[in-house]
């Protein structure tokens, strides 16, 4: 038996033991921009959203049920008397499309409100995916409704016609266009060369825009209107989805000034990748968990639009005794350019902490699988690990474009040889002194790196670009990984 999975073994038994780990000398690694390329056939046939088969609990069952209310409860509303009469089947079938729609676009907004407990039982990565799918099928549906009406009945298109109606149609094409802008600028944002804070404030306008004209639609139109209660529901309606985003977007970021923090190091780790340390200033501080983010906004007031997401890169136990967090931060755009230049003493402010990208108390053994800056939540929980004495083993495959790019490195081989760490670097670009795992990450190596993933208490975390975890979680699944014990959190919240 492998002496890891032996020590596994132990683990799960009670008993803890030590050991180092043996080196890997076979080829594998990621490929640039931390792709990963898994050379076994059965990888095309569970790519995409068949990544992993839920298996829900009560408390995820309960957040689907919310949000499911949350887009029928309107549908209800509008069929409940009175409805207009004599308008056909196929017409209320068009009219019940928009009203999906309409829900759907309010529930947008529930799901990027930063709640908890709505985030909690799947997590924000999880979370944020609904959220853009739901999205571009809410402007389909709202396609869907237009064009049904339009094709049952001319007279509809009268709705669209500035001859007739200036104001209602110019409204109403804005609120198409708007859709329409909302899906471009969410998919193609990064070829379209859109800056993350630009976008998110688009994003964020752009919503209410919608959302502000279908409430105004809804009561123009007066069908499913024209009673008192069913008034108040819409107007409800719109003005909770507008509160949301402005309870996100102001009065959230507006309490953080009560809690301002002061960066107290800078520190280059390699190139082009930089450590910023922050302390309270004033209070005491955050109870954070190992591996999850905060949004962060330095030397801007907290509503500013240049507020960015970051995972902390400190041990939790740091932040416990003397307040401090830090975040490895990669110069990727505008704002992450200039990190290394950052005043020592600047003022900061932080939202969060947020995600369940955490190392449970239960689980027997912590399986990490990383590419580039997406080692930052790795480094927390290890480094947690560490200052706990917490000697449950774990595994960490790590790829990198080049050996200097390696955040970390020396620190995690020290862990590798003072604990129950295996560590397996992989490099794409090695030099001549480089004596690791170098290439391409093949199916191989991540079967010889990795313990028994069908073992329950081992739980799994999964962090870097989309391409590497396209193909790292449904590879994890053929493993035998429980669904329940996977941790993905991507690169991107946009």
């Amino acid at each position: 038996m492998d002496p890891m999975l032996a020590r596994l073994d132990e683990v799960v038994g009670h008993r803890k033991v030590r050991c180092r780990p043996a080196k890997q000398t076979e080829a594998g690694g990621f490929p640039r921009g931390g792709a990963i390329t898994l050379m076994d056939p059965v990888e095309q046939a569970v790519r995409g959203n068949e990544e992993i088969v839920m298996v829900l609990t009560l408390r995820q069952v309960g957040a689907i049920v919310a949000y499911l209310a949350v887009i029928v409860v309107p549908l209800l509303v509008a069929v409940v008397p009175p409805r207009p009469a004599g308008r056909g089947a196929a017409v209320e079938v068009g009219v019940a499309v928009g009203f999906v729609a309409f829900a759907m676009l309010g529930a947008q907004f529930l799901l990027t409100a930063r709640f908890p407990r709505l985030a909690a039982p799947f997590g924000l990565d999880w979370l944020l995916k609904v959220h853009r799918v739901a999205g571009v099928l809410a402007v389909l549906a709202v396609l869907a409704h237009v064009g049904i009406l339009v094709a049952i009945d001319p007279a509809f298109r009268a709705f669209l016609d500035p001859f007739d109606d200036l104001a209602r149609a110019g409204a109403l094409w804005m609120l198409l266009g708007a859709s329409f802008g909302l899906v471009v600028l969410t998919v193609w944002r990064r070829q379209l060369g859109i800056a993350y804070q630009w976008w998110r404030l688009s994003h964020g306008l752009l919503a209410l825009l919608v959302m502000m004209i279908a409430v105004v639609h809804v009561f123009q139109v007066e069908h499913y209107s024209a009673v008192g209660w069913k008034m108040a529901f819409w107007g409800v309606y719109g003005a909770g989805a507008a509160g949301l985003l402005l309870w996100t977007r102001g009065v959230r970021p507006i309490r953080s000034l009560r809690r301002p923090w002061s960066v107290v190091e800078v520190r280059e780790e390699c190139p082009q990748v930089w450590t910023l340390s922050i302390e309270p200033d004033g209070h005491e501080g955050m109870a954070l968990q190992a591996g999850q983010f905060a949004w962060l906004a330095l030397d801007q007031p907290p509503w500013h639009i240049d507020v960015h997401p970051y995972s902390f890169s400190s041990s939790e136990l740091e932040a416990e005794r003397s307040g401090r967090v830090s975040f490895t931060i990669k110069e990727l755009g505008d704002f992450t350019s200039r990190i290394g230049d950052v005043p020592l003493g600047t003022r900061a402010y932080l939202d969060g902490p947020y995600g369940n990208f955490v190392l449970a108390a239960d689980a027997a053994a912590a399986v990490f699988i990383v590419g580039g800056i997406g080692v930052t939540p790795a480094l927390s929980i290890l480094r947690t690990m560490r200052d706990r004495g917490d000697e449950r083993p774990a595994w960490l495959v790590y790829g990198a474009p080049r050996p200097e790019e390696l955040i970390a490195r020396d620190e995690l081989e020290q862990m590798s040889e003072q604990g129950a760490l295996e560590v397996t670097f992989v490099v794409e670009e090695p030099d001549d002194t480089w004596s690791g795992e170098r290439g391409v990450i093949t199916h191989d190596l991540l079967r010889r790196s990795l313990p028994d993933l069908s073992d329950a208490g081992v739980e799994v975390f999964c962090c870097g670009p989309d391409p590497m975890m396209d193909a790292v979680i449904p590879a994890l699944r053929q493993f035998g990984a429980d669904a329940h014990r996977i941790r993905a959190e991507r690169f991107d919240l946009a």
